[in-house]
C-alpha cells in the first residue's frame, strides 16, 4: 500500500457507481459497466462537449495581469468580456443565460476534477519516486519560522504557498501543468507573431518503432540525443570537464548539410594545392527555416510499452541574413508547396536511417498499405501538418489595434488564433492529454492508476489505465532513470529574438511559472505552524483545508487540524493584510532559495574547471617529462621525475 491517509468517505466511493450516482452491477467474466443506461451515457457525452465548449470560452474571457509574455495576458489574448457582451447575452434569452451558466458551472467542475486528480499524482509521487525533490514537493515547509498559508487569492482560487516545489515537468503532476500553461503561453505568443508578419508554421511529429521489449533509456537517447559513454559505461568528458553528450536523430537532422547547407570554406587537394569551396544552400533555405520548438512526449500502451515521441513547431518562411541562431529575419515569404514536400520527403528518409543507425529495431516504416490509416500511406516515423494565417494583413491590424476598444474580429483572426493555440497546445501540453481507454495511458497516469488502487480501494478493473501496483512502480522508476535531467521543451537558438520574446529554457524559469500563483494578492485565510503543516500532508488532508479556505469558513482549519491530533494555536486565521507580511517573508525566503541554488550551480561550475585545469596541467606536465627523458638520453628518470614534481608543485 501506498500509504494509510486520512480522508474524507465523500471522497472515496464504497463501490462503482454511475455518473449520475446509481450503483453499478459488476458481472464476473464481463467488462464493466461506466453507464447505468444508454440516457446517461448520451447525457454525458453531451455534457463532454458542452465542457470542451466552455473551456474555450474560458479561455477567451479569462482574467490575466501584466508581466512577462507567455504569462496571464498578452497583446494575442482574448480580451475579457465588458458589460455591453454581457447584456448581450442576456438579451438572447433565459435559455440561453441559463445555459451558459450551466457551461460555466461544467467548466468548474471538471476543472476542481482536474485539480484533485493532479493532487492525488503528487501525492503518489511524493511515496514512489526516487528523486529527492520529487519526494518533498509539496510536503517540505519552505521556512518552519513563518509557516504556511492556505489563503483565497483575489481571483477566487485557493494558493498554498510556503512549500516546496520540485518544478519538475517530467515528473510531477502539479508543477508540470504550471510549467506547461506558461510555456504554452509562450509558444501561442510567437507562433501567432510568426503568422502575423508573414511567416508558415508547421507542426511535426517524429516517432520511432518499438515494442514492449524496448529499453527506454536506449530509444530517448536515439530520438534526441543522450550522455556519450565510454566501453565501461562512463560518461565522457569535454576538455573542460562536462560531460560529452552524442547526438541523436533530432540533432542529425539540424546538422545535416542536405537541410542545413555548407558554408564556404578553404580546402586542400591530395597534391597540396589549396581552393575554396563554394557555399551551398540546403533544404532550409528553400522553405525559410528560422527555428523551432521541440517538446518531447513519452506515453505507454499496453501493447507496444513506452512510446517516446517529439513534437515540433517548425517556424518556416523567413528570409535571414546570417545562420539561424546568429542572423537576423530581413522578410518572410510562403514556401511553395514543391518545396515543402522535397523537405517532407527528405525528412522522412533521414529520419528512418539516422534511427537505424542507432539500432535497426528503431527504424519507423517510410510507407504504408493499411487502408484509411491517418499517415496517408507515408509511413509512420514522420507527420507533417502546415498552418498558414488566413489573413495575415487581419491578425496585424487585429493584434495592433485589439487594445483600443475593438470588439469585433472576422473569421480569419479567429482560424489564426485557434490554430495556433490548438499547435502550441499539441507541442507542449502533455500533461493535459490522457490515454485512450485501457489501452494506453500518459505517465501521470500510472501515478493516478495506484493512487485509485492503493488509496482510494477501487477495485483494478474500475481504476483508469492499467497494470498492477508492481507493475506500475517498474514502470515509473524506468521513466524516472530514462528522462531525469533531460529537457522536456526546448528553443532552437535565436528562435526567440526573431519573434521578439525574452526568456530561456532553463529550470529557475520553470520554477517561477510554478511559484507565480503564489504572488497572486490574497483576500483572506490561514497560517499554520509547520508542525500542522506535517499533521496535514501527513493525513492527506489538504482537500480538506482546501474546502474550508474556498467556503472562507476559515475558522474550521482548526477543527481539521485538531481533529487529527494537532494543536489548535497552530493554526492562526489571517486578514487579508497580514497574510500579506507573511506572503513578502515567503517571498524573500523563495528569492533567497534561488539565489543560493544559482550559488551552488556557480561554485560546482568553477570546480568543473578547475579540475578540468588540473588535468591539463597534469598532461602538459607529463608530456615535458617525456620530452626530458627523450633528450636526456639516459634510463635514469630522476631528473625527468624532479622536473614533473616541480611543474605540480607550482601550477
Amino acid at each position: 500500500m501506498i500509504g494509510a491517509p486520512t480522508q474524507s468517505p465523500a471522497r472515496v466511493p464504497a463501490g462503482p457507481r454511475c455518473r449520475c450516482g446509481a450503483a453499478l452491477t459488476i458481472t464476473p467474466g464481463k467488462r464493466a459497466k461506466e453507464f447505468c443506461s444508454e440516457a446517461c451515457k448520451k447525457r454525458a457525452a453531451r455534457a463532454r462537449k458542452a465542457a470542451d465548449r466552455a473551456a474555450e470560452a474560458a479561455r477567451e474571457t479569462a482574467p490575466g495581469k501584466k508581466g512577462r509574455l507567455g504569462k496571464g495576458l498578452t497583446e494575442f489574448s482574448h480580451p475579457p468580456l465588458t458589460s455591453d457582451f454581457a447584456e448581450v447575452a442576456v438579451v438572447g434569452g433565459t435559455g440561453e443565460s441559463e445555459r451558459a451558466a450551466a457551461l460555466s458551472e461544467q467548466t468548474t467542475r471538471r476543472a476542481a476534477t482536474a485539480a484533485v486528480r493532479r493532487y492525488q499524482g503528487r501525492k503518489v509521487l511524493n511515496r514512489v519516486s526516487g528523486i529527492d525533490a520529487c519526494g518533498g514537493c509539496g510536503r517540505r515547509v519552505l521556512d518552519p519560522d513563518t509557516g504556511v498559508i492556505y489563503a483565497k487569492s483575489s481571483r477566487g482560487y485557493v494558493v498554498t504557498i510556503g512549500l516546496v516545489r520540485c518544478g519538475r515537468i517530467w515528473f510531477c503532476p502539479e508543477c508540470s501543468s504550471a510549467i506547461r500553461r506558461g510555456r504554452t503561453e509562450e509558444i501561442k505568443t510567437g507562433a501567432l507573431r510568426h503568422l502575423a508578419a508573414g511567416g508558415t508554421l508547421a507542426v511535426v511529429v517524429l516517432t520511432a518503432r518499438h515494442n514492449q521489449t524496448t529499453d527506454l533509456d536506449s530509444l530517448v537517447a536515439a530520438l534526441w540525443g543522450g550522455p556519450l559513454l565510454d566501453d565501461k559505461g562512463a560518461p565522457v568528458l569535454d576538455r573542460s570537464g562536462k560531460p560529452r553528450r552524442a547526438p541523436g536523430a533530432y540533432q542529425r537532422m539540424l546538422t545535416a548539410p542536405a537541410f542545413y547547407g555548407r558554408p564556404e570554406a578553404r580546402r586542400t587537394r591530395k597534391d597540396g594545392t589549396q581552393y575554396v569551396r563554394p557555399a551551398e544552400d540546403g533544404i532550409r533555405h528553400r522553405i525559410g527555416y528560422i527555428g523551432m520548438v521541440r517538446a518531447a512526449e513519452v506515453t505507454r500502451s499496453k501493447k507496444n510499452g513506452y512510446h517516446p515521441h517529439l513534437n515540433l513547431l517548425v517556424f518556416l518562411g523567413g528570409e535571414l541574413s546570417g545562420t539561424p541562431a546568429k542572423g537576423d529575419v530581413v522578410g518572410h515569404f510562403e514556401p511553395s508547396e514543391t518545396d515543402l514536400g522535397d523537405w517532407e520527403d527528405w525528412l522522412r528518409e533521414m529520419w528512418a536511417g539516422a534511427l537505424k543507425r542507432a539500432d535497426p529495431k528503431f527504424e519507423p516504416s517510410t510507407d504504408c498499405d493499411t487502408p484509411g490509416c491517418k499517415c496517408k500511406g507515408k509511413g509512420h516515423g514522420v507527420m507533417v501538418s502546415i498552418v498558414r494565417s488566413a489573413d495575415d494583413v487581419a491578425l496585424i491590424e487585429y493584434l495592433t489595434k485589439n487594445q483600443d476598444g475593438k470588439r469585433e474580429r472576422p473569421d480569419s483572426v479567429d482560424q489564426d488564433l485557434e490554430a495556433a493555440g490548438a499547435a502550441a497546445m499539441e507541442t507542449a501540453r502533455l500533461d493535459s492529454k490522457t490515454g485512450r481507454g485501457r489501452k494506453s495511458m500518459t505517465p501521470f497516469q500510472i501515478l493516478y492508476r495506484l493512487w485509485d488502487i492503493e488509496v482510494a480501494g477501487l477495485d483494478p478493473d474500475m481504476a483508469e489505465g492499467y497494470g498492477t501496483p508492481k507493475q506500475l512502480r517498474a514502470w515509473w522508476a524506468q521513466y524516472e532513470e530514462a528522462l531525469a535531467g533531460r529537457r522536456a521543451i526546448e528553443w532552437t537558438r535565436g528562435l526567440r529574438r526573431h519573434v521578439d520574446l525574452d526568456g530561456d529554457d532553463d529550470e529557475e524559469t520553470d520554477l517561477q511559472y510554478v511559484y507565480e500563483p503564489e504572488a497572486a494578492p490574497l483576500d483572506g485565510g490561514v497560517v499554520l505552524t509547520s508542525d500542522a503543516m506535517r499533521l496535514v500532508v501527513g493525513a492527506d488532508a489538504e482537500l480538506d483545508l482546501d474546502d474550508v479556505v474556498r467556503a472562507e469558513a476559515y475558522y474550521s482549519a482548526v477543527d481539521v487540524v485538531t481533529g487529527l491530533g494537532g494543536r489548535a494555536d497552530h493554526v492562526r486565521v489571517a486578514t487579508a493584510e497580514e497574510l500579506a507580511e507573511v506572503q513578502e517573508v515567503l517571498f524573500a525566503r523563495t528569492q533567497e532559495r534561488a539565489e543560493e541554488s544559482r550559488r551552488q550551480r556557480r561554485i560546482a561550475e568553477h570546480e568543473a574547471e578547475q579540475a578540468a585545469a588540473h588535468r591539463k596541467r597534469q598532461e602538459l606536465a607529463r608530456c615535458l617529462g617525456l620530452l626530458v627523458r627523450q633528450r636526456g638520453g639516459t634510463q635514469d628518470d630522476s631528473a625527468a621525475d624532479n622536473f614533473v614534481a616541480h611543474i605540480h608543485a607550482n601550477r
